[in-house]
């Protein structure tokens, strides 16, 4: 019987010779190859050969003792090296940044896609008149051409984004440093991820037939998944009742609120968990504006400015959106955000995704502040100026921030009768 050769386990010089099969050895590579042991007699018992004895284990290899030659190669491998995946090398970029994952919601034709495509250039604006300078890059290919698209079409070619049509997965980075605060010389740098899912808006809708029930379930998962809400609310839309917003509002969150209920995650008024940032949107349309502007909703820093809703004044608007301006079903959905929302965790903002038309002097003339042409495909003003586009997004982070490390407020909850 061919005795199998071993190699020496603690020169590293044999690997080339332990490796390569012995001259008395079949090609399989595998020792005693004939398998003379594992035939079987006529008679059905083994023949007297016997097995080739097992071969010893390998040495363990040393540990490498930090501050060591990191270009020593060690002597010997084990058997858990062989089989372990390869190890990279540490990453010198640092930690990618944190994901925030936001949802934009709204009726069909209320604009979400014009917005999200509105959001690199108010980031580039933003640096004027906020306090951080945004910096915000695709995390992927699709994502990074879609700003690109974006800026090319609402800047170049004076034109809006084509309504979305199908699912679309956005992943942006966003890079700020604050401005250091009056008596304070240090700046705080942020940095976060956005994920959003641009969804056509007749999947926010249970009951159109316009998309697939697959769309719809996709809208209710992404949705409940989500930290942060932005909700596109179009008071011009709203008179319409095919368009109206309650029509994509209230099955929406019925659905959302019983799944989150089920995963035990409601807080303890049974509200939703997500932070809500409330869009007024096309605040520059003047049929909004004037009527907001008669209403002693608008003001003006100076002459040229460009006019606004104060912060402080943007949830007294939304409120007189609903009750005064519109009316009807409007009041109903002003009704089912603080229903289903904790009122702690909503802001509103009054906004535009191309802002109003600007003289040659970038200032604001009420003789001429219509952005849109007649035909109400093309814009005026290029660049346009977005109004609190950027600025949801950020109050959205801040609020998931400050409440990440909470515990939560209740368990799960008990449904079932007494």
């Amino acid at each position: 019987m061919t005795t199998p050769h071993r190699p020496d386990p603690g020169s590293w010089d044999n690997e080339d010779e332990a490796r390569s099969p012995d001259p008395g050895q079949p090609p399989n590579g595998h020792h005693g190859g004939n398998r003379a042991w594992q035939s079987l007699a006529l008679d059905g018992a083994p023949r007297s050969a016997e097995p080739p004895p097992p071969l010893p284990p390998l040495p363990a290899a040393e540990p490498r003792l930090p501050g060591a030659d990191t270009h020593t190669v060690a002597d010997t491998h084990t058997v858990a090296d062989l089989g372990a995946p390869p190890l990279a090398i540490p990453s010198l970029r640092g930690a990618p940044p944190v994901g925030v994952r936001i949802g934009v919601w709204g009726a069909s034709g209320s604009g979400k896609t014009t917005f999200l495509g509105a959001v690199p250039i108010a980031a580039m604006q933003h640096q004027r008149r906020g306090q951080v300078n945004w910096v915000v890059a695709g995390m992927d290919p699709s994502s990074a051409e879609f700003l690109q698209d974006s800026v090319d079409q609402l800047v170049s070619e004076q034109v809006f984004p084509q309504a979305t049509r199908a699912q679309r997965d956005l992943r942006w980075s966003f890079a700020g440093e604050t401005r250091p605060a009056r008596g304070l010389r240090t700046r705080r740098r942020i940095t976060f991820a956005l994920e959003v899912l641009d969804l056509p808006g007749e999947a926010f809708n249970p009951r159109s037939n316009q998309v697939s029930e697959d769309l719809h379930e996709q809208a209710v998962t992404h949705l409940t998944s989500c930290g942060g809400l932005v909700y596109l609310f179009d008071p011009l839309l709203d008179a319409n009742q095919q368009t109206a917003s309650i029509n994509y509002f209230y099955g929406m969150a019925s659905q959302m609120a019983a799944r989150v209920r089920d995963e035990g995650r409601l807080l303890g008024n049974g509200r939703l968990p997500h932070h809500v940032a409330v869009c007024i949107t096309k605040f520059d349309h003047p049929d909004v504006f004037e009527p907001a502007l008669r209403a002693g909703w608008v003001t003006q820093e100076h002459v040229g400015a460009v006019p606004r809703v104060p912060d402080h004044q943007a949830h007294g608007f939304f409120d007189w959106i609903c009750e005064s301006f519109r009316g009807g079903s409007a009041r109903l959905v002003r009704d089912a955000l603080g229903n289903f929302f904790h009122p702690d965790r909503m802001s509103f903002h009054a906004s535009s995704a191309i802002g109003f038309r600007l003289n040659p002097n970038n200032q604001f003339d009420y003789r001429n502040y219509v952005n849109v042409e007649p035909d109400g495909e093309r814009i005026c003003s290029s660049p346009p100026t977005p109004i609190n586009v950027i600025e949801p997004l950020m109050t959205l982070e801040e609020g998931l921030r400050g409440t990440a490390g909470r515990p939560p407020r209740t368990g799960r909850p008990r449904w079932g009768r007494r």
